[in-house]
């Protein structure tokens, strides 16, 4: 899928007013009038509306409520809706189909969708990326790549620095700006950068394994040998057979009939042991139900993955059967074998709805996200039975061991009357309880030494997903050097051909002999020159250049993920003269009229090329101080 956006219609609202509504189109699109006239507001909405994080509004775009905006991706058309505020992170409601349907519709026919990756579900840059065609990460560690981000390459604003390429932010680091460039440029999207923050991840992990091993390596050290398995079970056997023993010599003693002076201490005595038998029964029979309902759960939600899984597989085979054979004409109904009468031409040949253009493909998309976000979350759940499972089987471990402890104090109750030898039996009963919480303190030493073996297990696993890491990298990096010096010659080399034919009589860069950039330290050279625009007007051309060579390199090169869209909203800052603003314009319009590949480019100018004005390109009316374009 080739990588692509354009904007169709923009509707900005405050309760029930308009204050803007205008119809954008393919190619080149112009927003002009006089400064201060509301031209960076609309660009803001713009920005804001398709996943900008903006938090500082102007004064007249404050006023809005809501922002809409009707989009057209690869995988049909969506219209958008964010609230203006100035917090931070503000969600996004995603209609799957025409504004005119979206504004008609119920709450319930949007999906509401938070700006974060949210632990079940989708985040709407995620939606985004997929109807655009960018590659989506499937770690949590790119989860910061959302829309905002690629925005920031995509709208050259006015107040950010000009010796910038990206969107000035606060909290930004060269692996963000760098992983943004390579993944527009696709030169591998972030791969490289999932690897990375795996990697760092994993070797944390590691670490902390390393410690965890360490702490119970060190706790168990002082049993010596006697914390390996085979030791605890023999000494677990030994002790069993020492208390069968011990038991025996109870019974025995159990003959003579004691003083009845002693019948209410063993009264108390059996009370005590039956209520600690019901209560180790009950815990025991509880977990034994929990887990037998967990395995049940486990082996359903197993059967109900593997049938989601196979029907995203089908809805995908399906969907390139429809791709290959379009629509299809039916004679007969294929639920009730009767005649199809005809249908009006670009209606459905069986429920004769209308088709729109993308309608179908934006209804496709949110089926699939729908079976995505199902098959996530079961996955998710299903990692978290697991995980209470196997707790509950240790604790049923020890909660059985318990359970023969108190089974057989209601086992030596039940022998019989008490024997006079009080004496020696409560000696032999304490040898008993020793030899009891001896037992306890070996089943806990075998959960320990379990716990170990796994920690050691952990270790290694951790090591081996260490080494497969750092030689997954090294094998992508070898891959995208070869894509890499193609995509970047490519960018150079049309940001040199814009500089070459800026205005001779207003340019100061000289002779070009190259341009160089660099996405993760923010800067573009001129002939190895850092920024070397001259004048602030001529840094204004580089960025602009700059900007727009990414663009038409996308037009040539299929491999390019930027979506064949670019936003403009300082073609003629810093003095620049209108000449050669005009001449940037043109050099615009032209690579637009040259290119086979659908595009879109938006610019604002208070200094439009005389030919260009009153042309289709331009996007609702001239605005002013009096008439600005927020009404």
């Amino acid at each position: 899928m080739i990588a692509s956006l354009q904007i169709e219609r923009m509707l900005v609202t405050r309760g029930a007013n308009v204050l803007y509504d205008e119809p954008f189109h393919p190619g080149v699109n112009i927003i002009h009038g006089s400064n201060g006239s509301g031209k960076s507001s609309v660009a803001d909405f713009i920005f804001f509306g398709l996943g900008g994080d903006l938090r500082e509004w102007k004064e007249s775009a404050s006023r809005a409520n809501n922002v809409y905006l009707q989009v057209l991706t690869p995988s049909g058309m969506l219209t958008l809706r964010r609230e203006i505020s100035t917090d931070p992170f503000r969600p996004m409601s995603i209609f799957f189909g025409q504004m005119n349907d979206a504004l008609r519709s119920t709450p319930e026919s949007w999906q509401h969708l938070p700006y974060r990756r949210p632990e079940h579900g989708y985040s709407f840059s995620q939606v985004l990326f997929k109807a655009i065609g960018l590659p989506e990460s499937i770690s949590d560690g790119a989860s910061n790549i959302t829309m905002h981000q690629i925005l920031r390459l995509l709208y050259v604003d006015q107040l950010t620095p000009v010796q910038r390429i990206f969107r000035v932010e606060n909290f930004d680091t060269w692996q963000t700006r760098q992983v943004i460039g390579d993944l527009l440029l696709g030169i591998g999207g972030y791969d490289l950068f999932d690897k990375q923050i795996a990697l760092r991840a994993t070797e944390q992990k590691y670490k902390e394994a390393v410690t965890s091993y360490r702490n119970l390596v060190a706790i168990a050290s002082g049993y010596g040998e006697n914390i390996l398995v085979e030791h605890i079970n023999s000494a677990m056997a030994q002790m069993n057979e020492e208390r069968t023993t011990l038991l025996l010599s109870i019974e025995a003693l159990i003959a003579a009939k004691d003083d009845p002076s002693d019948q209410e201490k063993v009264k108390a005595i059996r009370s005590r042991n039956a209520r600690e038998y019901g209560q180790a029964r009950r815990t025991v029979s509880t977990l034994e139900s929990d887990i037998e309902t967990l395995e049940y759960e486990i082996a359903d939600s197993e059967e109900f993955i593997k049938h989601l899984k196979q029907s995203i597989a089908d809805f995908d085979d399906a969907t390139i059967t429809f791709a290959a054979l379009g629509h299809l004409s039916f004679e007969f109904c294929p639920s009730c074998f009767a005649p199809v009468h005809p249908k009006t031409i670009g209606h459905c040949e069986l429920c004769d709805t209308k088709r729109t253009d993308g309608d179908e493909d934006s209804r496709t998309l949110a089926v699939r996200l729908d079976l995505e976000m199902q098959l996530k979350e079961s996955e998710a759940l299903q990692a978290e039975r697991e995980i209470d499972l196997n707790a509950k089987r240790a604790a049923l471990r020890i909660g059985r061991q318990a359970l023969r402890r108190a089974m057989s104090a209601i086992e030596l109750d039940q022998t019989g009357a008490v024997t006079g030898r009080e004496t020696a039996i409560a000696e032999l009963s304490r040898k008993i309880g020793f030899i009891d919480s001896q037992l306890e303190g070996l089943q806990k030493r075998l959960e320990l030494s379990k716990r170990i073996a796994k920690a050691s297990d952990d270790k290694e696993d951790l090591n081996t997903r260490i080494t497969k890491l750092k030689g997954d990298i090294e094998a992508i990096q070898r891959a995208q050097n070869k894509r890499k010096l193609l995509a970047n010659t490519l960018v150079s080399n049309q940001t040199k051909l814009l500089l070459d034919r800026d205005m001779e009589e207003h340019s100061d860069f000289g002779e070009v002999q190259h341009v160089s950039f660099s996405f993760a330290d923010d800067w573009i050279a001129i002939n190895g020159e850092k920024n070397r625009g001259g004048s602030a007007s001529g840094m204004v051309i580089l960025k602009n250049s700059f900007a727009l060579a990414l663009l038409a390199s996308s037009l040539l090169d299929k491999s390019f993920k930027l979506p064949r869209w670019m936003l403009f909203d300082n073609v003629e800052d810093k003095g620049m003269v209108e000449e050669r603003s005009w001449n940037f314009q043109r050099l615009i319009v032209d690579l637009s009229s040259k290119a086979d590949v659908p595009h879109q480019i938006i610019f604002t100018t208070s200094k439009i090329a005389p030919e260009l004005d009153g042309t289709p390109m331009i996007v609702g009316k001239r605005y002013t101080r009096a008439a600005r374009s927020l009404n």
